[in-house]
């Protein structure tokens, strides 16, 4: 099979460089000043064992500067625990996104003892924190790195006593408020989705609301729009016992339930009240796109899939070996009225 234009950016990239010009073709504005920093996957074994998922890949740090008309870049292995137990052991030690350590006999009898504890690997986002700069997954790890040498620092420690196992990496800024949103999810017998904000020069977060979850839903991303927080729970779902005792990687715990549907909660930032929870059709989404209000509704856009097996085609062989991606995702906008009476609207753009 012949393999897909794609395919080298999921193979292993070995090299870390930093080059203070890059060719460029035509001209970079002189004004242009400052750096865009990025995270991702790049490292997709170690040793004679091979992550399973895009997801999984350990976190390389790239940055572009820009200064007098020039482009420089760097690139920089993120060395958290993740990266730096499984170079010292030559092997896979902390669980990632579809891919587990690997086990003893006690381990594949009580896989609770191999996951080795939270994983950092911070290969989806970057974002800062007070004066740092970290490197984000989706766990609430994050790992502080310096912005000019993209040398990997140590773990970032809130202020707080918040608890929680899952979050995303894509937190949402306001900047008219000068705070940073986003939610914790915190596993047990009733789990809970905490959402909270974090002050632009502070390190403490507050929570801002609890919803109950029965089971909880797998959600990448959340809405916000200049009032309220929007939590999207798709029927991705999971049952937190299941979990605890998994013989399997971190999403194949999780099962698809369309008769749940996707259900919206709307969160007013301000006083933590659940202003409307309302009910659609089953999607599953990673990433939210825009979100405002607009009279008596709040608009959702969102990068909409029909089911989640958008999450299987991004296995690493699949990649690999060229297959294509056949699951397209559309963007669809989501109306929701917020009064009694409101319901949730929905058209493709």
């Amino acid at each position: 099979m012949k393999l897909a234009h794609y395919s080298l950016g999921f193979t292993t990239l070995t090299g870390e460089v930093d080059l203070p010009e890059l060719p460029c073709r035509g001209r970079v504005p002189e004004w242009l000043r400052g750096c865009l920093v990025r995270t991702g996957p790049a490292r997709f074994e170690v040793g004679a064992q091979a992550y399973n998922h895009w997801f999984d890949g350990l976190a390389m740090l790239h940055k572009f500067s820009f200064a007098n008309g020039r482009v420089g870049y760097a690139n920089r292995y993120l060395r958290g625990r993740s990266y730096s137990e499984a170079m010292q052991n030559g092997t896979i030690r902390r669980g990632e996104f579809a891919t587990d350590p690997e086990r003893g006999v006690l381990g594949t009898m009580f896989p609770f003892i191999a996951r080795r504890g939270v994983g950092d690997n911070g290969n989806v986002n970057v974002s800062r924190i007070g004066d740092s700069m970290v490197a984000l997954t989706e766990t609430p790890a994050p790992v502080r790195f310096d912005l000019a040498t993209l040398e990997t620092l140590d773990a970032y420690r809130y202020h707080d006593k918040l608890v929680g196992q899952i979050t995303t990496a894509h937190p949402q800024f306001d900047a008219q408020r000068r705070r940073q949103y986003n939610y914790l999810l915190e596993f047990g017998r009733i789990s809970k989705y905490h959402l909270y904000g974090i002050d632009a020069d502070d390190q403490q977060r507050r929570r801002i609301a609890t919803i109950p979850a029965q089971q909880p839903a797998y959600m990448h991303s959340f809405g916000m729009s200049n009032r309220y927080l929007i939590l999207t729970e798709f029927p991705l779902v999971v049952n937190p016992l299941k979990l605890l005792l998994r013989h399997q990687p971190f999403i194949r715990n999780y099962r698809w339930q369309p008769e749940l549907g996707t259900v919206f909660h709307i969160v007013d930032k301000e006083t933590g009240e659940v202003v409307k929870t309302a009910r659609s059709e089953p999607f599953f989404a990673f990433h939210h796109v825009n979100a405002f209000e607009r009279g008596a509704e709040v608009v959702v856009d969102i990068v909409a899939y029909p089911d989640a097996s958008v999450i299987d085609q991004l296995y690493l062989d699949r990649l690999q070996s060229g297959l294509p991606v056949t699951v397209t995702g559309q963007l669809r906008r989501f109306r929701i009225g917020l009064g009694a009476s409101g319901g949730v609207t929905v058209e493709t753009l």
